[in-house]
C-alpha cells in the first residue's frame, strides 16, 4: 500500500511540474529574439531561430567582427522593442513591433511545437 501511495505522489508531482512549463507565445519569442539581436547577443538569438535564421545571424556576427577589426565600434544604444503583436495562421505568425519609434515586422514558424523566428537571407532586418 505504501508503494502505491509513493507512486501516486510522484506521478502527481510530475503532472504539476509539467503543467507549470512555460509555454512560449510567438509574441514572447519575437520580443526575446529582437532584444538579443539589439544587444548583439547572436548566440542567444540563434536559440530562438530556424536554420535559415542561424545563417543570417552568423553573417551579422561576421560583419560585426570585421567592423571591429577595422576600428569601427557600435556605440549606439539598443533600440527599445515594444508593442509586439502577432497574427497567427496555422504554423506561421507575422509579428509587428515598435523599435523605438519605427514599426517593423518579423516572421515566425512553428517547428516541433516551438515558435521560432524565421529570417531569410533577403530579410530587411
Amino acid at each position: 500500500m505504501r508503494a502505491l501511495q509513493l507512486i501516486t505522489i510522484v506521478l502527481a508531482a510530475g503532472m504539476i511540474f509539467s503543467a507549470c512549463e512555460t509555454i512560449q507565445t510567438p509574441e514572447q519569442v519575437a520580443k526575446d529574439f529582437l532584444e538579443y539581436l539589439e544587444k548583439g547577443e547572436f548566440d542567444e538569438a540563434k536559440k530562438l531561430g530556424t536554420k535559415d535564421t542561424h545563417e543570417v545571424l552568423e553573417s551579422f556576427k561576421v560583419f560585426g567582427e570585421l567592423g571591429e577589426e577595422f576600428g569601427e565600434t557600435e556605440d549606439a544604444e539598443p533600440r527599445k522593442i515594444s508593442d509586439v503583436k502577432c497574427e497567427i495562421e496555422g504554423d506561421e505568425a507575422k509579428c509587428t513591433y515598435m523599435a523605438d519609434d519605427e514599426k517593423e515586422e518579423i516572421f515566425l514558424v512553428k517547428e516541433d511545437g516551438k515558435w521560432l523566428v524565421d529570417m531569410k537571407k533577403e530579410s530587411p532586418l
